[in-house]
């Protein structure tokens, strides 16, 4: 039976939100929360200007879900005296900052370990170009080669290898390059362009991604034809409003915050917890494939310049002879090259690429839909309901709640 409390437990979560994974941590710690509190909590999201807990004792703190990527915590870390769960500890160091600090910071009240498991993930993402026929493969790393980073690259590595494959590697020529994020679009630009094509390209995280997409874009490189790209995070506000939509790799870290917020109220109520359940780990979930690594066989110039039209008006109502009139074509000839390469019309990829958008802004705000038919070109809320409903299956009401 569980011990019984008398005094609400008062617990900080130090999770920077800036950070997707660590957002759903925090989400899973407070489902806890809701179905199994109360908590008294003191959230530290990792602002410059937020206000911090400055003596844990003083604020009567009973427990402390916690990352060392904040600094202000970690420095604190040795002095607290009340149970700790620490995420992803093991995953703070890089190869380009002075020893990590987690080794000599972490407390003797440390109870578990929140880590995400990296190499099933570089791994997932060399299965997922291997199968698209790939040959040529890279790997860019986040920016300061953090640990997390390296290790998910030397899995892809490994398993690119292992396939009969080569995978090379970004490597940031100096620090002021990895600074100055305008001299490092440089070197990354003439790097991609010396890449063998078509290339798979796995990106660290999704802002690095992101940042590939953006450089390609400026360079006329063409994704998904040339380089095929896939990141990792799934962070759709970032993925969703690349040119074209960022691949990414999904991830499960809302049950590891759930199990590690039970970890620490039975450690808060004096229970002794197995070994076992003291070591919470999150990783790889699916891929969500989006345009960025479309199997996209045939390589057509014409297809591609229509495909970066479509894109970059995607909020601009167009029509089919909109298209062909910018690419000085005749719409018969355009609708010939699509069909041979995509298999499908012109009109069903501009209807492809309106019914994500809409689908991205059902899932992300709160608009009504009169407000989305007009932002993504329908003549109005029955119109865009018609057509979401033959598209996708379901009302957009339906899509929103599920």
């Amino acid at each position: 039976m569980p011990k019984l409390v008398t005094d609400i437990p008062r617990v900080a979560i130090l999770l920077p939100t800036a950070i997707k994974t660590c957002r759903e941590m925090m989400q899973g710690v407070l489902r806890y929360v809701q179905q199994r509190g109360p908590w008294a909590v003191q959230i530290v999201e990792g602002r410059e200007d937020e206000q911090k807990i400055l003596d844990f004792e003083a604020w009567g703190c009973t427990g402390v879900i916690g990352n060392l990527a904040d600094r202000f915590f970690a420095r604190r870390l040795p002095e607290i005296r009340v149970p700790v769960v620490l995420t992803n500890a093991t995953n703070t160091g890089t190869c380009h900052s002075p020893k990590p600090h987690r080794a000599r910071k972490v407390s003797s009240t440390t109870i578990g370990i929140v880590s995400c498991e990296n190499a099933p993930i570089g791994g997932a993402a060399a299965d997922y170009f291997i199968a698209r026929g790939f040959r040529h493969f890279a790997y860019v790393g986040e920016t300061y080669d953090a640990a997390w980073s390296v290790e998910r690259g030397n899995a892809f590595a490994r398993t690119v290898r292992r396939a009969g494959f080569a995978c090379l590697r970004y490597e940031s020529p100096s620090l002021s390059a990895r600074r100055d994020a305008s001299r490092g679009r440089q070197t990354m630009g003439e790097w991609l362009r010396r890449l063998p094509k078509p290339v798979a390209l796995f990106a660290a995280n999704d802002a690095r991604g992101r940042q590939l997409l953006d450089i390609c874009l400026e360079n006329g490189i063409a994704v998904p034809q040339e380089v095929s790209v896939l990141a990792c995070d799934n962070d759709e506000m970032v993925c969703e409003t690349a040119i074209p939509q960022l691949s990414s790799i999904r991830m499960n870290p809302e049950q590891a915050g759930f199990r590690a917020a039970e970890l620490l109220a039975r450690a808060m109520r004096g229970e002794t917890v197995p070994k076992e359940l003291c070591h919470i780990s999150y990783g790889f979930a699916g891929i969500v494939t989006r345009q960025s690594s479309e199997d996209i066989r045939a390589k057509d110039p014409l297809v591609e310049r229509a495909l970066s039209f479509i894109r970059l008006n995607a909020n601009v109502v167009f029509s089919v002879g909109d298209i062909s009139r910018g690419l000085n074509v005749s719409r018969r000839l355009l609708e010939l090259h699509f069909r041979k390469v995509l298999n499908r019309t012109v009109h069903g990829e501009i209807m492809r690429v309106r019914m994500e958008r809409v689908k991205a802004i059902l899932r992300e705000t709160p608009d009504t839909v009169e407000s989305i038919a007009a932002l993504c070109g329908f003549a109005g809320a029955s119109h865009l309901c018609a057509t979401f409903k033959r598209l996708v299956g379901v009302t957009p009401a339906t899509y929103r709640r599920s």
